[in-house]
């Protein structure tokens, strides 16, 4: 009954939105629609749906139709299958197409009958490149494509994501999985002709994948999808959702591509199935996926902008400046710098901290990638069924980190809050956590610094894929410090720092590696080893406890149970 008195309530607010409206469109004195509503706020009932039926109806078509997170997880989880099956044949691709220019060059420079000319096949495990000297030419192309793509993400993902909230998250999902399915293409044809599209043209591609995104623009718009389906006490669970499928597809994706390659004996051929799924997954967002923001919520948003536009306009600031203030890309970072709160110190440092813990371990997960791979295939001379089933071995570790380890944690020892207990900030088990994620991470690549031989290296990836529950309670934690009508300006701060961190850290690692394959390949990791100790050093600076103003929002009930005991992807 309860649910249902909700449901009602949600209906009236809505349409008492619409009709604040109209009724702003109609006013004559110069207000805009945000000024002339006077009625429910949109954002009262935080995660309800937008648009449910006027009666509970359990139908097939009205479940579709009914925005949540049950809806998205599918095709999340196919576009993270995609991106797990790609990963280690890209980089195999990569050095292939590199080696095979590489050794061209030389017999264009030797004079003629002095070199013996290497036939090579595309993507296959070839000794000839398994060199120092090709190693470091494509860990530094795969250092450009990070470069570009981060970049141009880093710039577009905040006002994309801004955009989501006057157009709504399904449209913008489309438009940037465009991006990255034009980057398939454009591989699988310098894959098909090499000796006429040279490897230098997936630059361009992946310059229209970073203008639209890229992967770092999807994963926040789908966290905006859930903050838009689920209350705040549930949200933390969505994200761990969401962190849980994108690695289980990392971890079942290097299985499912290295078997395709064993049976189809080319590796092309895998990249022609992730186009297939980017296609069905366009199919899906355009023609099945429900929007999860309401008409009335977009028109209230393009209303505020078109005001904010309108005062900018007429205000004494300079044209110049103006644009100086759109090209600042790390603008949106003020959230980060709370104006006004209990323990406003202590709030800003906790922000900071966890932003910057957060953006080292996502920059170290994504630059470290390419470099474990290179390793291990120049150390220990891994095929790449072999590196493929590697990464899938540790990531389904993440998985069982996330999905049981986290939540049997969470069960145990998080104390629920009275009722009524308003938002403060992230508690002590976050904290700890959080410690304990930073400590795993030290010891597994300590291990990757010492091994000298698969089982040790492969031991260092298990004991490292532990730390994989440091993500999602980080991002959870940060958004407990921020009142719940800003969550969607937060999680545009994440992407853009997701976005950074993807420039910053192959940078750096790919870099750190060039100038040290030949003489210490270890240096990366043990890189890696001093910055978890300094994240770790400063994890234990978080103050746990700390009140946000503004986070009316409360530990909700329903039946004697709290909001988290209910189920997350019913909406019903």
């Amino acid at each position: 009954m309860e649910q249902e008195a909700d449901i009602l309530a949600t209906e009236e607010a809505e349409a008492g939105v619409e009709q604040q409206l109209l009724r702003g469109s109609r006013n004559r004195d110069g207000r805009g629609a945000e000024d002339a509503y006077e009625g429910p706020s949109p954002h009262a009932y935080d995660g309800a749906a937008d648009e449910l039926p006027a009666k509970k109806d359990n139908t097939w078509s009205a479940w579709l139709n009914r925005p949540s997170i049950a809806i998205l997880l599918p095709p999340f989880l196919l576009l993270a299958t995609a991106m797990g099956a790609a990963a280690v044949p890209r980089v195999n691709l990569y050095l292939t197409l590199i080696c095979q220019d590489y050794y061209k060059e030389r017999e264009r420079n030797l004079p003629s009958g002095s070199f013996t000319p290497i036939k090579l096949v595309l993507g296959a495990d070839n000794p000839e490149c398994e060199v120092p000297e090709i190693a470091a030419k494509a860990a530094m192309f795969t250092l450009y494509i990070n470069v570009i793509v981060g970049l141009l993400s880093a710039i577009s993902s905040p006002r994309l994501g801004q955009l989501s909230d006057r157009y709504g998250r399904r449209r913008l999902m489309i438009l940037s999985s465009c991006g990255s399915l034009i980057a398939e293409i454009m591989l699988i044809f310098c894959a098909r002709f090499p000796d006429t599209i040279t490897y230098w043209w997936l630059l361009l591609a992946e310059v229209f994948e970073g203008a639209l995104g890229s992967f770092t623009l999807v994963l926040a718009l789908t966290h905006s999808y859930a903050t838009d389906c689920t209350s705040f006490a549930k949200r933390a669970a969505a994200f761990s959702f969401f962190h849980g499928c994108l690695f289980t597809g990392i971890a079942i994706g290097p299985a499912i591509g290295g078997y395709v390659i064993e049976k189809t004996d080319s590796l092309i051929s895998v990249f022609y199935a992730v186009v297939v799924i980017h296609v069905s997954v366009l199919l899906y967002f355009g023609f099945i996926l429900p929007e999860s923001l309401s008409k009335a919520k977009q028109m209230l948003a393009r209303d505020k902008w078109a005001e904010k536009q309108r005062k900018l306009a007429e205000s004494s600031v300079s044209k110049w400046r103006l644009a100086l203030r759109h090209m600042n890309i790390f603008e949106p970072l003020n959230i980060l710098w709370p104006k006004s709160g209990h323990n406003l110190a202590k709030l800003r440092l906790n922000m900071i901290l966890i932003a910057a813990i957060d953006f080292i371990m996502f920059g170290v997960g994504f630059g470290a990638m390419t470099v474990v791979i290179l390793y291990s295939k120049i150390q220990f001379h891994w095929t790449t069924q072999f590196a493929a089933y590697y990464t899938s071995i540790v990531n389904s570790t993440r998985v069982f980190a996330l999905f049981v380890i986290l939540t049997v944690i969470t069960r145990l020892f998080r104390k629920k809050p009275p009722p009524g207990t308003p938002a403060a900030g992230c508690d002590t088990l976050d904290t700890y956590l959080i410690r304990g994620a930073l400590s795993i991470e030290v010891l597994g690549y300590s291990f990757f610094v010492l091994a000298r031989s698969t089982p040790l290296f492969v031991v260092g990836g298990v004991v490292q894929s532990f730390g994989g529950i440091g993500s999602p309670t980080l991002q959870s934690a940060l958004t407990k410090h921020s009142p719940a009508d800003k969550t969607g300006h937060l999680l545009g701060v994440i992407a853009l720092l997701h976005a950074l961190a993807r420039v910053i850290g192959p940078t750096a690692f790919n870099g750190i590696y060039y100038k040290t394959a030949e003489s210490y390949p270890q240096a990366t990791f043990t890189v890696l080893v001093g910055l978890f100790m300094c994240a770790w050093v400063a994890a234990w600076f978080i103050t746990p406890h700390i009140a946000v103003e503004g986070a009316e929002e409360a530990v909700e009930r329903d039946d004697g149970e709290s909001a988290e005991s209910q189920p997350l992807v019913a909406r019903s």
